[in-house]
């Protein structure tokens, strides 16, 4: 009886490992939003700050809201600061939301932070100094 038992198992289990197993695809949208970046320097105490920007096109998670490839928008921001001020490595950091008004109190905050922090010397980038790009967002299977 419990090799029957063991025998049937066996065989569902197998039957289930053939099975093929397919990666959950993620549901996104394209939708602007407003981005701040942040880039610290490790060398010599500078924080970069970058104006609030409206960018188009990015791609969003739709159920969790999370920015898809966040990292190549941090990337921008470090090449950028390594080009122009060559005394890296920097930190970068991107923050992001689709509501300007939450933009703007995260924005206020990061200023308020780092202006207050002596040992730190603060460097606002205008918008016309460096800009965010859309990237363009390749699903990967897992």
């Amino acid at each position: 009886m419990n090799i029957t038992k063991l025998i049937i198992c066996c065989g569902l289990l197998s039957l289930f490992a053939l099975q093929p197993v397919e990666a959950k695809r993620k549901k996104v949208v394209q939708k602007p939003v407003y981005m701040i970046g942040v880039g610290i320097s490790l060398v010599d105490s500078m924080v970069f700050i970058t104006d609030m920007q409206l960018v188009d096109s990015v791609t969003i998670e739709k159920k969790t809201k999370f920015l898809m490839d966040r990292q190549l928008y941090s990337f921008q921001l470090q090449h950028y600061l390594e080009a122009a001020y060559k005394s890296g490595p920097y930190v970068p950091c991107v923050f992001y939301s689709p509501k300007r008004k939450k933009m703007e109190r995260q924005y206020l905050s990061l200023h308020k932070r780092y202006v207050q922090n002596k040992d730190l010397r603060m460097v606002l980038v205008d918008i016309s100094q460096f800009r965010f790009k859309a990237a363009d967002y390749v699903e990967v299977d897992e």
